[in-house]
């Protein structure tokens, strides 16, 4: 009978091997974000950590790593298939799960995904202080042990299927950078970034993109469909020759599943979020990692990451959005889509959020929408006000731009009528 495992991966030494130095995928070059050192490592020995994967019980220590034998088994044939093909166009529906498996078992089984609950637990409890209440007089808010955050963690990778059904709706894809430029690796590989300034790095955002780097010059990436549905209309889009000749290439990959080039920029935006994204290693088949190390200087809070999320302080209004256009922006968010409109002015005196726009025929197009739609209405990148389950309608004569949003409910509507305290509104008489 063989001896239980002890070195336990928590990046799969199939994905490493396309990082090694050499074409016996042996090593593989390691870069320390705490201490900026670099050094070769071999493949066994990258990635991993003894008993990453084992739980102390009451009855005995639990190794669980056999857990993840099969993902990883199914999940390496297809890396070196893809890696070795250059393309998904031999993806059958099996080949595409097992990608997917892969990409949510590569979200749960890392360092962050155990240090993460622990974080928000602290932040909880110190809250919940604030407000005059001892969270030690609860134990449901107890701070969870070591065996504890283990056991959450098997249990969150046996249901990654919550995972894995949001992803099934994005498009799989490849990127390839230019060439003697390198993607890199790290320890938490898995980056959820979005296209739009008002997206959210959640997995049924509109807008989203799963990026996940298989080799120095491949990633696979995951891309929502209202992305594919802006590559596709180019046709009818007035764009500038370089912009549109971007934009067809983009959209023969996505057609073919053959490799897109992508330019400088992304490549760099890329790796920049692997750094962000990882708790403490980089992984990459050359020693060049000052990119890195540029990163770090500028915000050493990266060195160490034990938590992407964080809760904000009560009371506090969301953080500004960066990309966000200047002025008044109504972000408008349908059940398949979804789109900025530039306000000119708001009526304070109207029915819900009642506004003015320029942008006609994309007022024209939200209006016709039968579907439910959410709002949020921004001022240079800050949150103004947010409505849900809400239809827009146009006010007075459609060429005028005025409309406004309101519920979609006809009960929650009448509701809100008769108590909006403020003045009188632009009633139907008016239009």
């Amino acid at each position: 009978m063989s001896k239980p495992s002890k070195n336990h991966h928590y990046v799969p030494r199939a994905q490493l091997r396309h990082f090694s130095i050499d074409k016996k995928e042996r090593q593989v070059w390691v870069f320390d974000k705490e201490s900026e050192r670099t050094w070769t490592s071999a493949i066994a020995g990258a990635g991993s950590e003894n008993n990453f994967n084992t739980v102390e019980l009451d009855t005995g220590r639990w190794n669980f790593e056999d857990l993840f034998n099969d993902v990883d088994g199914r999940s390496a044939g297809v890396i070196r298939q893809i890696v070795d093909t250059r393309s998904l166009a031999w993806v059958q529906p099996e080949d595409h799960l097992a990608l997917l498996d892969l990409f949510a078992t590569q979200m749960l089984r890392t360092h962050l995904a155990r240090t993460s609950p622990r974080l928000l637990a602290e932040q909880m409890r110190e809250l919940v202080r604030r407000l005059g209440y001892n969270p030690d007089q609860d134990p449901e808010m107890a701070m969870p042990t070591e065996a504890a955050l283990r056991i959450e963690a098997v249990r969150r990778f046996l249901d990654r299927g919550e995972l894995v059904a949001p992803m099934a709706r994005l498009q799989p894809a490849l990127f390839a950078p230019n060439q003697n430029e390198r993607f890199v690796l790290s320890d938490h590989p898995v980056v959820v970034s979005n296209a739009y300034p008002y997206g959210d790095a959640a997995l049924q955002s509109h807008g989203v993109i799963v990026f996940l780097p298989l080799a120095p010059d491949l990633a696979a990436v995951l891309i929502c469909p209202t992305i594919i549905a802006k590559y596709e209309s180019i046709e009818r889009a007035n764009l500038p020759s370089d912009r549109r000749a971007r934009m067809e290439r983009y959209r023969a990959g996505f057609r073919t599943g053959e490799p897109i080039r992508i330019e400088s920029e992304e490549l760099q935006n890329w790796n920049r979020l692997e750094v962000v994204y990882s708790r403490r290693y980089l992984y990459g088949s050359i020693d060049d990692f000052d990119f890195a190390r540029t990163i770090l200087a500028e915000d050493p809070s990266l060195r160490r990451v034990e938590t992407h999320v964080s809760m904000g302080e009560m009371g506090a209004a969301p953080p500004q959005r960066q990309g966000m256009p200047k002025g008044l922006q109504l972000v408008v968010q349908g059940q398949h889509d979804s789109c900025i409109l530039a306000i000119v002015e708001v009526d304070k005196s109207g029915e819900g959020l009642t506004a003015r726009t320029e942008s006609l025929t994309l007022l024209k197009q939200i209006a016709a929408d039968p579907g439910e739609m959410s709002v949020e209405l921004y001022e240079d990148g800050n949150l103004r006000r947010g409505m849900a389950a809400v239809r827009v309608e146009p006010v007075k004569r459609p060429v005028s731009g005025w409309f406004r949003v309101v519920h979609r409910d006809d009960g929650l509507r009448e509701l809100a009528r008769k108590t909006d305290p403020g003045p009188l509104r632009r009633d139907e008489s008016q239009e």
